[in-house]
Protein backbone atom coordinates (compact mmCIF):
# COMPACT_ATOMS: atom_id res chain seq x y z
CA UNK A 1 0.00 0.00 0.00
CA UNK A 2 1.33 3.44 -0.86
CA UNK A 3 1.78 5.89 1.96
CA UNK A 4 -0.63 8.44 0.50
CA UNK A 5 -3.63 6.20 -0.21
CA UNK A 6 -5.43 3.06 0.95
CA UNK A 7 -8.14 0.65 -0.21
CA UNK A 8 -11.77 1.17 0.69
CA UNK A 9 -15.39 0.85 -0.42
CA UNK A 10 -16.64 4.10 -1.95
CA UNK A 11 -20.07 5.62 -2.50
CA UNK A 12 -19.61 8.23 -5.26
CA UNK A 13 -23.31 9.04 -5.71
CA UNK A 14 -26.58 8.20 -3.96
CA UNK A 15 -27.27 4.66 -5.11
CA UNK A 16 -28.28 1.11 -4.24
CA UNK A 17 -25.73 -0.53 -1.96
CA UNK A 18 -24.79 -3.06 -4.67
CA UNK A 19 -23.36 -0.20 -6.76
CA UNK A 20 -20.59 0.67 -4.31
CA UNK A 21 -17.01 0.20 -5.56
CA UNK A 22 -13.64 -0.76 -4.07
CA UNK A 23 -11.20 2.06 -4.85
CA UNK A 24 -7.94 3.63 -3.73
CA UNK A 25 -8.69 6.52 -1.38
CA UNK A 26 -6.36 9.51 -0.81
CA UNK A 27 -5.13 9.76 2.76
CA UNK A 28 -6.22 12.99 4.46
CA UNK A 29 -4.45 14.87 7.28
CA UNK A 30 -5.69 14.80 10.86
CA UNK A 31 -7.70 17.72 12.21
CA UNK A 32 -7.59 18.67 15.90
CA UNK A 33 -9.26 16.05 18.11
CA UNK A 34 -8.90 13.25 15.56
CA UNK A 35 -7.10 9.91 15.35
CA UNK A 36 -6.13 7.64 12.44
CA UNK A 37 -6.95 3.93 12.84
CA UNK A 38 -5.67 0.93 10.87
CA UNK A 39 -8.96 -0.94 10.48
CA UNK A 40 -8.95 -4.71 11.05
CA UNK A 41 -12.70 -5.39 11.29
CA UNK A 42 -15.82 -3.39 10.44
CA UNK A 43 -19.45 -4.23 11.22
CA UNK A 44 -22.18 -4.19 8.58
CA UNK A 45 -25.46 -2.62 9.71
CA UNK A 46 -28.97 -2.63 8.28
CA UNK A 47 -28.98 1.18 7.97
CA UNK A 48 -26.30 0.99 5.27
CA UNK A 49 -28.93 0.87 2.51
CA UNK A 50 -30.47 4.13 3.72
CA UNK A 51 -27.07 5.72 4.19
CA UNK A 52 -25.77 5.15 0.65
CA UNK A 53 -29.10 5.98 -0.99
CA UNK A 54 -29.19 9.39 0.70
CA UNK A 55 -32.31 8.56 2.71
CA UNK A 56 -30.72 8.59 6.16
CA UNK A 57 -31.09 11.64 8.40
CA UNK A 58 -27.37 12.36 8.01
CA UNK A 59 -25.94 12.78 4.51
CA UNK A 60 -22.15 12.55 4.23
CA UNK A 61 -20.38 14.65 1.61
CA UNK A 62 -19.89 12.65 -1.60
CA UNK A 63 -17.79 10.66 -2.23
CA UNK A 64 -17.55 8.82 1.09
CA UNK A 65 -16.83 5.39 2.55
CA UNK A 66 -19.66 3.78 4.56
CA UNK A 67 -19.17 1.83 7.79
CA UNK A 68 -20.00 3.12 11.26
CA UNK A 69 -18.34 0.57 13.57
CA UNK A 70 -14.79 -0.70 13.42
CA UNK A 71 -11.82 -1.94 15.41
CA UNK A 72 -8.08 -1.87 14.83
CA UNK A 73 -4.92 -0.11 15.99
CA UNK A 74 -4.25 3.61 16.26
CA UNK A 75 -1.65 4.79 13.72
CA UNK A 76 -1.60 8.49 14.55
CA UNK A 77 -3.21 11.00 16.92
CA UNK A 78 -3.62 14.77 16.63
CA UNK A 79 -1.39 16.79 19.01
CA UNK A 80 -4.33 17.73 21.24
CA UNK A 81 -5.45 14.10 21.80
CA UNK A 82 -4.13 12.82 25.13
CA UNK A 83 -6.53 9.99 26.06
CA UNK A 84 -5.32 7.78 23.20
CA UNK A 85 -1.91 7.01 21.69
CA UNK A 86 -0.44 5.26 18.64
CA UNK A 87 -0.30 1.49 18.93
CA UNK A 88 -3.41 1.19 21.11
CA UNK A 89 -6.00 -1.43 20.17
CA UNK A 90 -9.31 0.37 19.88
CA UNK A 91 -12.90 0.11 18.70
CA UNK A 92 -14.81 3.09 17.35
CA UNK A 93 -18.27 4.42 16.61
CA UNK A 94 -17.79 6.26 13.33
CA UNK A 95 -19.75 8.83 11.37
CA UNK A 96 -18.67 6.82 8.31
CA UNK A 97 -15.46 5.40 6.83
CA UNK A 98 -15.18 1.94 8.40
CA UNK A 99 -15.16 -0.14 5.20
CA UNK A 100 -11.55 0.69 4.40
CA UNK A 101 -8.01 -0.11 5.44
CA UNK A 102 -7.80 3.18 7.37
CA UNK A 103 -10.22 5.64 8.91
CA UNK A 104 -9.87 9.10 10.45
CA UNK A 105 -12.36 9.87 13.20
CA UNK A 106 -12.95 11.97 16.31
CA UNK A 107 -11.26 10.70 19.46
CA UNK A 108 -14.46 11.23 21.47
CA UNK A 109 -16.00 8.01 20.10
CA UNK A 110 -12.88 5.82 20.12
CA UNK A 111 -12.60 3.26 22.94
CA UNK A 112 -9.56 1.29 24.18
CA UNK A 113 -9.93 -2.49 23.87
CA UNK A 114 -8.84 -4.42 26.99
CA UNK A 115 -6.44 -7.35 26.87
CA UNK A 116 -8.20 -10.64 26.28
CA UNK A 117 -10.85 -9.18 23.97
CA UNK A 118 -10.50 -9.98 20.27
CA UNK A 119 -10.66 -7.01 17.92
CA UNK A 120 -13.35 -8.68 15.83
CA UNK A 121 -15.58 -8.96 18.89
CA UNK A 122 -14.70 -5.43 19.99
CA UNK A 123 -15.82 -4.01 16.64
CA UNK A 124 -19.43 -5.02 17.37
CA UNK A 125 -19.56 -3.47 20.83
CA UNK A 126 -19.57 0.38 20.71
CA UNK A 127 -22.59 0.75 18.40
CA UNK A 128 -24.57 -2.51 18.51
CA UNK A 129 -24.06 -3.41 22.16
CA UNK A 130 -23.86 0.25 23.16
CA UNK A 131 -27.34 0.75 21.72
CA UNK A 132 -28.72 -2.20 23.67
CA UNK A 133 -27.02 -1.48 26.99
CA UNK A 134 -27.92 2.22 26.97
CA UNK A 135 -31.53 1.54 25.93
CA UNK A 136 -32.08 -1.03 28.68
CA UNK A 137 -30.19 0.81 31.43
CA UNK A 138 -30.85 4.48 30.69
CA UNK A 139 -34.35 4.41 29.23
CA UNK A 140 -36.16 1.17 30.10
CA UNK A 141 -34.55 0.79 33.56
CA UNK A 142 -34.65 -3.01 33.20
CA UNK A 143 -34.73 -4.72 36.62
CA UNK A 144 -33.60 -8.19 37.73
CA UNK A 145 -36.47 -10.66 37.65
CA UNK A 146 -38.44 -8.83 34.95
CA UNK A 147 -39.50 -10.45 31.69
CA UNK A 148 -38.21 -8.91 28.48
CA UNK A 149 -39.56 -9.64 25.00
CA UNK A 150 -36.94 -9.27 22.24
CA UNK A 151 -37.99 -9.07 18.59
CA UNK A 152 -35.60 -9.91 15.76
CA UNK A 153 -33.63 -11.96 18.26
CA UNK A 154 -31.27 -13.49 15.70
CA UNK A 155 -30.14 -10.17 14.23
CA UNK A 156 -27.26 -8.09 15.52
CA UNK A 157 -29.31 -5.90 17.88
CA UNK A 158 -31.61 -8.74 18.93
CA UNK A 159 -28.71 -11.07 19.70
CA UNK A 160 -27.09 -8.38 21.83
CA UNK A 161 -30.40 -7.62 23.57
CA UNK A 162 -30.84 -11.27 24.58
CA UNK A 163 -27.33 -11.38 26.04
CA UNK A 164 -27.43 -8.02 27.83
CA UNK A 165 -30.96 -8.57 29.13
CA UNK A 166 -29.94 -11.87 30.65
CA UNK A 167 -26.81 -10.28 32.18
CA UNK A 168 -29.04 -7.64 33.77
CA UNK A 169 -31.12 -10.38 35.38
CA UNK A 170 -34.14 -10.49 33.09
CA UNK A 171 -35.94 -13.55 31.78
CA UNK A 172 -35.82 -13.18 28.00
CA UNK A 173 -38.48 -14.29 25.51
CA UNK A 174 -37.11 -14.12 21.97
CA UNK A 175 -38.98 -13.96 18.67
CA UNK A 176 -37.48 -14.97 15.34
CA UNK A 177 -38.78 -16.01 11.93
CA UNK A 178 -37.29 -19.51 11.52
CA UNK A 179 -36.67 -22.54 13.68
CA UNK A 180 -32.91 -22.22 13.14
CA UNK A 181 -32.97 -18.61 14.33
CA UNK A 182 -35.07 -19.52 17.37
CA UNK A 183 -32.65 -22.30 18.27
CA UNK A 184 -29.81 -19.79 17.97
CA UNK A 185 -31.65 -17.44 20.34
CA UNK A 186 -32.00 -20.22 22.91
CA UNK A 187 -28.29 -21.04 22.65
CA UNK A 188 -27.63 -17.34 23.09
CA UNK A 189 -29.38 -17.26 26.46
CA UNK A 190 -33.09 -16.74 25.81
CA UNK A 191 -35.36 -18.64 28.18
CA UNK A 192 -37.99 -19.09 25.46
CA UNK A 193 -38.16 -18.54 21.71
CA UNK A 194 -41.37 -18.04 19.75
CA UNK A 195 -42.22 -17.43 16.09
CA UNK A 196 -42.37 -13.79 15.00
CA UNK A 197 -46.04 -14.24 14.10
CA UNK A 198 -48.08 -11.18 15.03
CA UNK A 199 -51.34 -13.16 14.99
CA UNK A 200 -50.23 -15.62 17.69
CA UNK A 201 -47.73 -13.49 19.62
CA UNK A 202 -50.01 -12.22 22.39
CA UNK A 203 -51.31 -15.66 23.31
CA UNK A 204 -47.88 -17.30 23.21
CA UNK A 205 -46.24 -14.60 25.36
CA UNK A 206 -49.06 -14.39 27.91
CA UNK A 207 -48.93 -18.17 28.34
CA UNK A 208 -45.33 -17.72 29.57
CA UNK A 209 -46.06 -14.75 31.85
CA UNK A 210 -48.09 -15.24 35.04
CA UNK A 211 -48.17 -11.45 35.51
CA UNK A 212 -50.05 -11.10 32.24
CA UNK A 213 -47.28 -10.14 29.84
CA UNK A 214 -43.78 -8.82 29.32
CA UNK A 215 -42.39 -5.99 31.45
CA UNK A 216 -40.08 -4.65 28.73
CA UNK A 217 -40.27 -4.99 24.94
CA UNK A 218 -37.13 -4.45 22.86
CA UNK A 219 -38.31 -3.81 19.30
CA UNK A 220 -36.00 -3.07 16.36
CA UNK A 221 -38.60 -4.46 13.92
CA UNK A 222 -41.77 -2.33 14.17
CA UNK A 223 -44.72 -3.04 11.91
CA UNK A 224 -47.15 -5.81 12.85
CA UNK A 225 -44.92 -7.13 15.64
CA UNK A 226 -45.04 -3.77 17.38
CA UNK A 227 -48.82 -3.72 17.12
CA UNK A 228 -48.97 -7.21 18.64
CA UNK A 229 -46.56 -6.21 21.41
CA UNK A 230 -49.11 -3.74 22.78
CA UNK A 231 -51.41 -6.72 23.46
CA UNK A 232 -48.85 -8.89 25.25
CA UNK A 233 -47.45 -6.48 27.84
CA UNK A 234 -48.00 -6.45 31.58
CA UNK A 235 -49.50 -3.35 33.22
CA UNK A 236 -46.78 -0.73 33.62
CA UNK A 237 -44.62 -2.20 30.86
CA UNK A 238 -42.06 -0.22 28.85
CA UNK A 239 -41.87 -0.59 25.07
CA UNK A 240 -38.55 0.38 23.48
CA UNK A 241 -38.91 1.45 19.86
CA UNK A 242 -35.40 0.97 18.40
CA UNK A 243 -36.03 0.75 14.65
CA UNK A 244 -38.29 -0.38 11.84
CA UNK A 245 -36.60 -3.27 10.05
CA UNK A 246 -40.03 -4.47 8.89
CA UNK A 247 -40.35 -1.35 6.76
CA UNK A 248 -43.53 -0.06 8.41
CA UNK A 249 -43.54 2.60 11.10
CA UNK A 250 -46.42 1.71 13.45
CA UNK A 251 -49.01 4.11 14.83
CA UNK A 252 -49.90 3.77 18.50
CA UNK A 253 -53.48 3.86 19.89
CA UNK A 254 -53.00 6.15 22.86
CA UNK A 255 -55.93 4.58 24.70
CA UNK A 256 -53.94 1.35 25.10
CA UNK A 257 -51.09 3.28 26.67
CA UNK A 258 -53.55 4.84 29.10
CA UNK A 259 -55.54 1.73 30.02
CA UNK A 260 -52.47 -0.43 30.68
CA UNK A 261 -50.19 2.33 32.06
CA UNK A 262 -47.71 1.61 29.30
CA UNK A 263 -44.62 3.69 28.53
CA UNK A 264 -43.62 3.96 24.88
CA UNK A 265 -39.95 4.90 24.73
CA UNK A 266 -38.16 5.92 21.57
CA UNK A 267 -34.44 5.35 21.70
CA UNK A 268 -31.94 6.84 19.24
CA UNK A 269 -28.42 5.91 20.37
CA UNK A 270 -27.04 8.03 17.56
CA UNK A 271 -28.05 11.13 19.53
CA UNK A 272 -25.37 10.33 22.12
CA UNK A 273 -22.54 9.66 19.66
CA UNK A 274 -22.92 12.61 17.32
CA UNK A 275 -25.39 11.28 14.77
CA UNK A 276 -28.31 13.53 15.69
CA UNK A 277 -29.51 16.73 14.06
CA UNK A 278 -26.99 18.49 16.30
CA UNK A 279 -23.64 16.94 17.25
CA UNK A 280 -23.84 16.14 20.98
CA UNK A 281 -21.01 13.58 21.14
CA UNK A 282 -18.65 15.69 23.25
CA UNK A 283 -21.39 16.36 25.78
CA UNK A 284 -22.16 12.65 26.23
CA UNK A 285 -18.65 11.26 25.63
CA UNK A 286 -17.87 10.46 29.30
CA UNK A 287 -21.24 8.74 29.76
CA UNK A 288 -20.88 6.66 26.58
CA UNK A 289 -17.24 5.83 27.26
CA UNK A 290 -18.25 4.43 30.64
CA UNK A 291 -20.95 2.23 29.09
CA UNK A 292 -18.63 0.91 26.36
CA UNK A 293 -15.92 0.18 28.95
CA UNK A 294 -18.48 -1.77 31.02
CA UNK A 295 -19.50 -3.80 27.98
CA UNK A 296 -15.94 -4.56 26.95
CA UNK A 297 -14.95 -5.63 30.46
CA UNK A 298 -18.04 -7.84 30.70
CA UNK A 299 -17.07 -9.64 27.48
CA UNK A 300 -13.35 -9.80 28.31
CA UNK A 301 -14.16 -11.13 31.80
CA UNK A 302 -16.58 -13.78 30.59
CA UNK A 303 -19.72 -12.26 32.14
CA UNK A 304 -21.11 -11.53 28.68
CA UNK A 305 -20.73 -13.97 25.80
CA UNK A 306 -18.71 -12.65 22.83
CA UNK A 307 -20.84 -11.29 19.98
CA UNK A 308 -22.05 -13.84 17.46
CA UNK A 309 -20.28 -12.97 14.20
CA UNK A 310 -20.36 -13.95 10.54
CA UNK A 311 -17.04 -13.10 8.87
CA UNK A 312 -16.41 -11.96 5.29
CA UNK A 313 -13.17 -10.64 3.75
CA UNK A 314 -13.34 -7.13 2.33
CA UNK A 315 -13.24 -8.46 -1.25
CA UNK A 316 -16.53 -10.28 -0.50
CA UNK A 317 -18.26 -7.12 0.72
CA UNK A 318 -21.17 -7.68 -1.67
CA UNK A 319 -22.03 -11.03 -0.08
CA UNK A 320 -21.58 -9.54 3.38
CA UNK A 321 -24.00 -6.69 2.78
CA UNK A 322 -26.50 -8.98 1.04
CA UNK A 323 -26.46 -11.33 4.04
CA UNK A 324 -27.39 -8.40 6.27
CA UNK A 325 -30.00 -6.85 3.99
CA UNK A 326 -31.75 -10.15 3.28
CA UNK A 327 -31.96 -10.81 7.05
CA UNK A 328 -30.16 -14.14 6.69
CA UNK A 329 -27.56 -13.15 9.27
CA UNK A 330 -27.44 -14.77 12.68
CA UNK A 331 -25.60 -12.24 14.81
CA UNK A 332 -23.40 -9.51 13.39
CA UNK A 333 -21.91 -9.52 9.89
CA UNK A 334 -18.25 -8.49 10.11
CA UNK A 335 -15.93 -7.42 7.29
CA UNK A 336 -12.34 -8.49 7.90
CA UNK A 337 -10.20 -5.77 6.34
Amino acid sequence: MQEDDYLGLVCSRWCHWSELELQRIPRRPLAPGQVRIRVRHAGVGFALSLFVSGKYQRKPPLPFTPGTEAAGEIIEVAPDVTRLRPGMRVAAALDWGGFAEEVVTTADTVYPVPDGLELAHAAALPVTYGTVWAALAWRAALQPGETMLVHGASGALGTAAVQVGRLMGARVIATASTEAKREAALRNGAAHARPSDAATLAASVKALCPAGGADVVFDPVGGDLFDASLRCTAPGARLLSIGFASGRIPEVPANLLLVKNLSLIGFNYGYYIGWGLTDERKRFAPQVQQVVAQIMQAVAGGELAPPVLQHFPLRDWLAAVDTTMSRRAIGKVMLDI
